[in-house]
């Protein structure tokens, strides 16, 4: 009976720690996991073989908790039209599409860029560069939120740096390279 409870404990625990959120690697700090990540989006049936273009901005955040992890949050021009979709990778997977609903009279080409322009290969470098600086304040970390934003001169990276009592704002351009360190 207590080799059948045991065989049972350890089933249950399997299981367990098999139902997680997917790949329990960082985007940020694994070298080739966001690459990895957004390879399968490109390989999706209609996108292949296409330089798929992003509509205005990407969030990827990273929770450490095995439920939650990599979290992406993309809007992507679906290939030979002027229709937005949006996609979510959550628990290991892309979801997706969902249209979207556009408003405003703006120039699609003005609103995206191509996601051949973004280097996700540089953001464990970024996170590094980052994790340096937050030695230099109170209590401070990285935070876990990177976002890729379209502004007036193309799209570029931001991300912070939170301390018990200050926090700064970090900009990056497309190939990983820090512009900007300022306090907020």
């Amino acid at each position: 009976m207590k080799k059948l409870l045991m065989l049972a404990i350890v089933l249950v625990m399997f299981a367990i720690v098999g139902c997680g959120g997917g790949s329990s690697k960082n985007m940020f700090t694994e070298q080739g996991e966001l690459v990895r990540i957004m390879d399968e989006l490109k390989n999706k049936d209609g996108f292949k073989g296409n330089d798929l273009l992003v509509f205005q901005d990407i969030s990827l955040m990273y929770v450490d908790e095995e439920a939650v992890g990599n979290t992406i949050d993309i809007y992507i021009v679906k290939p030979g039209t002027e229709d937005v979709d949006n996609y979510k990778y959550s628990n290991g997977k892309w979801e997706g599409p969902n249209p979207v609903q556009l408003t405003g009279d703006g120039r699609m080409e003005d609103n995206v860029t191509p996601m051949s322009k973004i280097d996700f290969s540089k953001v464990p470098d970024m996170y590094k560069q980052l994790e340096a600086k937050a030695k230099d304040v109170e209590g401070g970390k990285v935070s876990n939120l990177l976002v890729y934003i379209l502004g007036r001169d193309g799209m570029y990276a931001s991300w912070g740096v939170e301390g018990t009592r200050e926090k700064y704002n970090a900009d990056f351009d497309l190939n990983g390279k820090l512009t900007s360190y300022e306090k907020q």
